[in-house]
């Protein structure tokens, strides 16, 4: 018996941005329309992603020559994270979506370009994702990186590698321009009530892939 290939749905957004949250929210909406649906996020769970969580965290540090600790090139964090997506994308993503799932992911590919795109070519990114599945939609929360900021520190935990106002200034930079001249990416704005930033996200999916 054949299924209908289920859709394959991104939330990108600053730290802070409320991708997370989003991401459940939608989920609850679909299932409770009777669809299957499956939610994850990237870092995944996988062993590549457990390793990128520990750097992210500065767990893990990169060691000089002479042993002193230092951060991990920018270079090597785009191809783990290119590497972990893969391994979700093969493992779990394009299965699921083949028997009817639909897939919400938290965080792809336009976080690579965005987190390490400042300081890392965007042809390397490409290049290290060329077998990276393409989402159906992409919903960018925007929200100041200012703001974000704040978001984040409420949280009470430690602050982990980008979650500094310089970073996130420059990945807000990176994401405005890029979601600029993508098409594909519908903006909404992140720094409205919970429940309204849902509504403009279901209205977003259900225009563009009914």
């Amino acid at each position: 018996m054949s299924h209908a290939r289920g859709r394959f749905i991104i939330f990108e957004g600053l730290d802070g941005a409320g991708t997370t949250t989003q991401s459940k929210i939608m989920a609850e909406k679909l299932q409770a329309k009777g669809r299957t649906v499956w939610v994850a996020h990237q870092p995944s769970e996988g062993p590549v992603g457990g390793l990128l969580k520990q750097v992210l965290a500065g767990r893990v540090p990169s060691m000089t020559a002479d042993g002193k600790p230092a951060m991990v090139d920018e270079r090597v964090m785009a191809l783990l994270f290119a590497a972990d997506r893969l391994d979700q994308v093969m493992s779990q993503i394009e299965p699921r979506l083949a028997r009817g799932e639909d897939v919400i992911l938290d965080r792809y590919l336009l976080s690579s370009l965005a987190y390490q795109g400042a300081t890392v070519s965007h042809d390397f990114i490409q290049q290290a994702n060329r077998y990276a599945l393409k989402p159906d939609i992409t919903l960018f929360l925007y929200v100041p990186s200012n703001v974000a900021l704040d978001r984040v520190r409420a949280r009470g935990a430690r602050l982990e590698r980008y979650e500094n106002a310089q970073a996130l200034q420059t990945i807000e930079r990176e994401y405005s321009r890029l979601v600029g001249t993508l098409a594909s990416v519908v903006s909404i704005d992140g720094t409205r009530p919970i429940a309204e930033v849902s509504d403009l996200c279901m209205q977003a999916l259900t225009s563009q892939l009914g």
